[in-house]
């Protein structure tokens, strides 16, 4: 160790205090060390006197290439600067900067190799992690070099990917590439690069073109880089790609803008005062947005509803965040009355918390009016329809009486028929018998001739015999006489059979022509009975569509009453 204190020990010893120092021989081996050296490796001399220093180096830093090929060239006399890493005797890391400085004897040789070294572990560790930092950026942005002039040096796959270009097509080439051309002649755009020059950065949302000439929007910050003077020499981009998102949010503010064109819309705190109110809402209720602006929502409600629970509770369910729909009675100037279609929206913070209220409104004032119009109409018709509904049941009631006289008039007449039939059936016999009684008449008066003309001869004999015959004659006169009253009695009763064969005669005529009435009655009082039927059907049917009708108004009565409220 008394090497290093040959000649002026003072400066030797304050250099020492700050930095490490080593003396090797051309093997390597160690023949002294400083005690800032020790102190950094925790080792003490006699650990490392006569080994080499690979005890303390990275094992993978003793056996690297480079670190040959420079200790060759140490030994040949040139001197080398290099940082390594190196581990302590508790194998924890230590960078160090290394100086190799041979020193040569009269002849020329390396006899020694002094180290002198710096401990730069925690500048090492700030540039891995400025290096980690820097990897992070670039991974996770799209990340671009320029020339303070505006020519690319270098750019990220991130960016390439976002417009759409190999690097090879874009390096050496001027920014306004990604231009589009009415920017890129704009004195804006000139002032933009000379900004840059100056050091000054640049952030804002861009919009750029692609390979393929597409928009694309990005949000980027241009961060001119300083050398050590401190004057700028590089400009590096860093960006994000925001083109779904500036679509995204320009759809938003269209939809936004649509609503407002066709929609009333106000915003409110969560206690209800009033921020903002469009033209549409103020049109309905007749305000200016002065004389609303920071005034509660009860401006426009009734005095009664706006001590109501119900009211209270709106308010508390939206400072909780939930929604609210529905028709609404308000009042405009004056205290006109406004019906409205509204929703109630709560806004969420990044936190998810409520901090405003957003009510979008539509007035449909007449369309209420024209309902409570319709509902009263509507409750008219429902009286109409069960009053007829009622009549028809009636009208159905009595078509039912009728059809049921009907089925027993068409029952008596079925049997009037039937005994008419019947009566016709013994008229016919009756007629029969009549005509047969005829014959036995006429066979009685052919007896009666008979006799006659028998008397006849009897008293002619009677006569030719004289006195021995009066008595035969007296006879032949009885049986003449009572001959001639059986031709009497004959003859009556023939004509009784033939009177009685006239009646008989018009009797069937009359019962033929009974039958024939008694049928049509029966067809006529049996289409009756068939239309009674189907005209009780069809009551019954109307009936039942009406009762249908009356439920179906009904329903249409609540709905429209339960939409005016």
């Amino acid at each position: 160790m008394s090497l290093f204190f040959r000649g002026d020990h003072a400066v030797l010893h304050a250099f020492g205090r700050a930095h490490g120092m080593v003396e090797l021989t051309p093997a390597g081996t160690v023949l002294s060390a400083n005690a800032c050296y020790l102190d950094w490796l925790g080792y003490s001399f006699d650990e490392l006197q006569g080994h080499t220093l690979d005890v303390v180096r990275d094992p993978y830093e003793a056996t690297r290439a480079e670190q040959q090929e420079l200790w060759s060239a140490v030994t040949r006399g040139e001197s080398r600067t290099a940082c390594s890493r190196h581990l302590t005797k508790q194998r924890d890391a230590i960078w160090l900067q290394v100086s190799y400085c041979p020193v040569l004897d009269r002849t020329g040789r390396v006899s020694k190799i002094v180290l002198l070294a710096v401990d730069v572990t925690a500048q090492q560790q700030s540039s891995a992690d400025h290096a980690a930092v820097l990897e992070a950026i670039s991974c996770s942005r799209a990340t671009i070099e320029f020339a303070l002039d505006g020519t690319i040096l270098m750019a990220n796959t991130g960016f390439l990917d976002a417009v759409g270009y190999k690097l090879e097509e874009v390096q050496g080439r001027h920014h306004s590439l990604f231009v589009a051309p009415a920017e890129r002649e704009s004195q804006a755009y000139r002032a933009f690069w000379a900004a840059l020059a100056r050091g000054e950065f640049q952030r804002a949302e861009y919009k750029r073109i692609g390979k393929d000439g597409r928009e694309i929007w990005l949000q980027a910050i241009y961060n001119p880089v300083r050398d050590s003077q401190g004057k700028p020499y590089k400009v590096v981009k860093f960006a994000t790609d925001i083109t779904q998102d500036k679509l995204h949010r320009a759809d938003v503010a269209g939809q936004i803008a649509a609503i407002n064109r066709s929609q009333g819309v106000i915003h409110f705190d969560m206690d209800g005062t009033i921020l903002d109110a469009n033209e549409n809402f103020l049109s309905v209720v007749g305000y200016r947005l002065d004389e609303v602006r920071r005034q509660h929502h009860r401006t426009f409600v009734e005095p009664s509803q706006a001590q109501s629970a119900e009211y209270l509770q709106l308010w508390e369910a939206l400072r909780r965040g939930e929604y609210r729909a529905g028709v609404f009675k308000r009042l405009g100037r004056g205290g006109r009355a406004v019906w409205i279609q509204a929703s109630y929206n709560p806004i969420f913070d990044a936190d998810g918390k409520p901090f405003k209220v957003v009510k979008y409104a539509t007035d449909i004032t007449a369309k209420t009016a024209a309902q409570h119009a319709a509902t009263g109409a509507s409750s008219q018709t429902l009286m109409n329809v069960q009053t007829v509904a009622s009549a028809a049941e009636e009208l159905s009631a009595s078509i039912g009486d009728i059809a049921q006289s009907l089925a027993r008039s068409r029952s008596e007449v079925d049997a009037i028929h039937d005994q008419t039939v019947v009566a016709d059936r013994s008229t016919a016999k009756l007629k029969d018998a009549a005509a047969a009684m005829n014959g036995v008449v006429q066979l009685i008066q052919g007896v009666g001739q008979q006799i006659n003309l028998l008397a006849l001869n009897a008293t002619i004999e009677a006569a030719r015999a004289g006195e021995a015959g009066r008595g035969f004659a007296v006879v032949a006169g009885e049986v003449k006489n009572l001959s001639n009253q059986v031709t009497q009695a004959t003859t009556r009763i023939a004509q009784d059979i033939h009177g009685m064969q006239g009646i008989a005669e018009e009797a069937v005529g009359a019962l033929l022509s009974i039958v024939q009435a008694i049928g049509s009655v029966r067809e006529t009082v049996t289409g009756i009975a068939s239309a009674v039927d189907e005209q009780n059907a069809i009551t019954q049917e109307i009936s039942s569509s009406m009762q249908t009708a009356a439920h179906g108004v009904g329903e249409i009565n609540t709905s429209l009453q339960a939409l005016t409220g």
